[in-house]
Order: structure tokens, then C-alpha cells, then sequence
């Protein structure tokens, strides 16, 4: 399929109302100043018949009086400055495409058309919101929306389309919570970066090696079976998201095993700690509001799903409501960063290397809920990301259901095709596959 855009127009969008002069600054937590600097992004691919552009546009300078920092600009690396400059709309029309053809027969490698921003930025750094209307010949759109992670998850980030949609629907926005500040303060960490020789993470480079992003869709059937293999005397009913974790945790373990064969292998997860803080957090608690779990093993002895995904619930399970506490100072937040290879004694011991793989899972987000008035996505997804050994999970329209977009090495790849096309052919993987 090949996508030729046509009749692109870009502007800046700016709130409908003003900005109040007591607002006009907004201070980031410690959170967001440790985020990488870089944009997260989602699209959401809507049927005919679809808005227009006018109306897009103006429900979206409502939306944006609201979530007014938005329309503003990141200043070092410490505050917004609310001050209305606007936010990027980039309109473009595929007059030659359906969209059927897309959500289909998706290409990963090809959505980033649909997007306004790379996750890099490319010099706009200092725009918290892009966004872009992408028109089809059919008659279907597809909104792409780039958020600063300066400023926002992915939580904040669906949050706030689905107040766009209310606003195009004429129902008004959410009001948001903007001061995250106040429960994970702001600070210097230059000192500790130099007591551990890191620095703030910088936006995840594109891999040296061939990296490629394949989405493996885990229906009802694959779910069973991985869950199935995932079960044990201690975790008799593991989540979708710990079974298909552990599922390909293991098979990367086995792959990279073959070539270096002496790596221990961490699996990190970004937990949500709004509904574990105590009292939970608001949904509308705009901001990062996410830490990492990190789940560490060998390839020797060889590793059942059921022991990683044992350990990987391990993990997840401490970032409670004491494990919140502890980090609204900071300190729980900074163990993570401390650990690496470079400042962690057992991880330098015999020469071993660290290979990691990163999950993150959107199967929460209430993304299929956004309908702008003329319905609900009938897909939603993410572009590939030339970052090795990172893997997101996105929940199907049905609910029921989760696409994997994993990016990997080829034949790391290839190794987790293998055994993913071996699900078909039963529920108990453990007679299939070495388990």
C-alpha cells in the first residue's frame, strides 16, 4: 500500500479563552523532569462519515482552555509557560487510500505518516501537544496526537482526547488536576547524576543493529494458552499482560542466549501508581504519574513462563501505596536510575551484560472510549519505534483481546513468530514448546 499525501496545511491552534496571569506558569514534578525527552503518540482511525476540519479545530482550542498547558511552551527543564501560544494542528488527506486498508493490513513502519511528530521531535521539543487530521478518500480520519512525556503519560495524554472529543460533541472537557508538583516536588538531581555518572535520559536512540516492529494480535484463544502456561502453584490465574510478558520475555531470553551467552536479562514495566497511592490519584491527575518495575534473571537454568511471570508480578506488586509514599521524595525513584551496569557490582561481576527489554501497557487506557460525535475508533494504535527490545501492549476494540507491537532484532523476531504461531494449535504449549 502505498500512501501519497496531498493538501497538507499547518497551524497553530491556540486556547479559545485566555490564559489567567496566576496561571501562566506551571511547575514540572521531579517525575516529569525525569521523563525522557521525547513524544509519546497514539491515533485513533474512525469510519466514515468523519468531522470536518472546522469542527476539529475549534473544539480543540475549547479543549485546550482547559488544559492550558498545552498551548504553552516547556521552558529548561522545570516549568511550562502556560502563555497561549498554541498547539500544532497539521491537516493532510489521503484522497488514494481507504482506510480499511489500514487498520487491516497494518504496516507499522508506515503509520508514522499519521502522526505530526517523531518520537524524537526533530527540533520541537519545546511543543507539549502536536496533533494531525489525516482525511481519507473513503470518507474515514485519523486523528495522531504527539504529547510531550515532559509533561504528560499516556494516561494524561487519552485523558485529554477524550475531553476533546466531549468538547467536539458540544458536552465540555474534564476538568484536570494540574498540580502534580505538589506531591512529587521538583528538584536538582545534578548532584546525584554525578555521584552515579548518569545523566537524565536522553530520548532512546535508534538501534545500531536492524531493528523491525511486528504486531502479534493475542486473541482469545492465544490468551488462554499463555495464561495456561503461565499458571502455577503460586499464580494459578495470571493477568493477559503477565502471561504475553512472560511469553515473550522468554523467547527473547532464548534468542539473545544463542548469541551472548553469558547476559543476565531484566524486564522493566511502567506502573500506573495513580490507584496504588492511598488515597488513589485521580484519573485526571494530568501528568506523569508512572514508575518502572524491574524484574531481573539468567538464561541458566532455562526459564519457564511461569517463573517469569512469577517474578514480574513479584515486582509490580511492590510499587504499592508505602512504595508511593517512599517516592513522592524521590528517593524510590532514583534506586532506578542508580541501577546499571555501570554502578551495580553483580552486574559488572564476570563480564556480563545486561539485555533489556521494555514493556509498557496501554491496555487501560480508555482510548476506544473518545467518540468526537460520529462514533468510537474502530482501531487505535501506536508506529514503530526503531528502539530495540521495546514492546507495547494495546488492548482490541473488543476489549477482549491485546496486540503486542514489538520491536526487536530480526531474529529475535523470528524467534518469538515461532512459537507464536504454535498458540494455534492448542491450549496446553507446554507439549509444543520447551516451557
Amino acid at each position: 500500500m502505498k500512501m501519497v499525501s496531498g493538501e497538507t496545511s499547518k497551524e497553530l491552534i491556540k486556547p479559545s479563552s485566555p490564559t489567567p496571569a496566576h496561571q501562566r506558569n506551571l511547575q514540572l514534578s521531579f517525575l516529569d523532569q525525569l521523563a525522557p525527552p521525547t513524544y509519546i503518540h497514539i491515533i485513533l482511525y474512525f469510519k466514515a462519515p468523519a468531522a470536518s476540519s472546522p469542527e476539529l479545530k475549534r473544539s480543540l482550542s475549547d479543549a485546550l482552555s482547559i488544559y492550558y498547558p498545552l498551548a504553552g511552551r516547556l521552558r529548561e527543564n522545570s516549568r511550562v509557560e502556560c502563555n497561549d501560544d498554541g498547539a500544532e494542528y497539521i491537516e493532510s488527506r489521503f484522497n488514494d487510500v481507504r482506510i480499511s486498508e489500514v487498520v487491516e493490513n497494518p504496516r507499522p513502519e508506515e503509520l508514522a505518516r499519521f502522526v505530526p511528530l517523531s518520537p524524537s521531535g526533530d527540533g520541537d521539543g519545546d511543543i507539549p501537544l502536536a496533533v494531525q487530521a489525516s482525511f481519507f478518500g473513503c470518507g474515514g480520519a485519523a486523528l495522531g496526537i504527539c504529547m510531550s512525556h515532559r509533561v504528560a503519560d499516556a494516561m494524561s495524554m487519552v485523558v485529554f482526547v477524550n475531553s476533546w472529543a466531549a468538547c467536539c460533541r458540544g458536552d465540555g472537557g474534564n476538568q484536570p488536576v494540574f498540580d502534580i508538583s505538589s506531591r512529587f516536588s521538583p528538584s536538582d538531581f545534578s548532584d546525584f547524576f554525578k555521584s552515579v555518572q548518569l545523566v537524565p535520559p536522553p530520548p532512546p536512540p535508534p538501534s545500531a543493529e536492524k531493528v523491525v516492529t511486528k504486531i502479534f494480535s493475542f486473541d482469545g484463544k492465544k490468551l488462554a494458552a499463555v495464561k495456561k502456561a503461565s499458571s502455577g502453584p503460586l499464580m494459578t490465574n495470571p493477568t493477559r499482560v503477565e502471561a504475553v510478558s512472560a511469553f515473550i520475555w522468554k523467547h527473547l531470553i532464548e534468542s539473545a542466549s544463542a548469541r551472548n551467552p553469558n547476559p543476565v536479562f531484566a524486564a522493566t514495566h511502567a506502573v500506573d501508581i495513580r490507584e496504588r497511592a492511598s488515597p488513589p490519584l485521580p484519573r485526571h491527575f494530568f501528568g506523569n504519574a508512572c514508575a518502572r518495575a524491574m524484574a531481573m534473571t539468567s538464561s541458566s537454568p532455562a526459564q519457564d513462563y511461569y517463573s517469569l511471570a512469577l517474578e514480574l508480578r513479584r515486582v509490580i506488586r511492590k510499587a504499592d501505596a508505602d512504595y508511593v509514599r517512599r517516592l513522592e521524595d524521590g528517593g524510590e525513584f532514583l534506586k532506578y536510575y542508580a541501577v546499571s551496569e555501570e554502578n551495580d557490582p553483580e552486574l559488572r561481576e564476570g563480564g556480563k551484560t545486561v539485555e533489556v527489554c521494555g514493556f509498557t501497557s496501554w491496555c487501560r487506557l480508555p482510548a476506544y472510549e473518545a467518540d468526537f460525535g460520529w462514533g468510537k475508533p474502530c482501531w487505535v494504535s501506536i508506529i514503530g519505534v526503531p528502539v530495540k527490545n521495546l514492546v507495547f501492549f494495546l488492548r482490541t476494540e473488543c476489549g477482549d483481546g491485546i496486540e503486542a507491537w514489538v520491536s526487536m532484532v530480526e531474529e529475535d523476531i523470528a524467534m518469538i513468530e515461532r512459537n507464536y504461531h504454535l498458540l494455534d494449535q492448542g491450549e496446553n504449549i507446554s507439549e509444543l514448546i520447551n516451557v
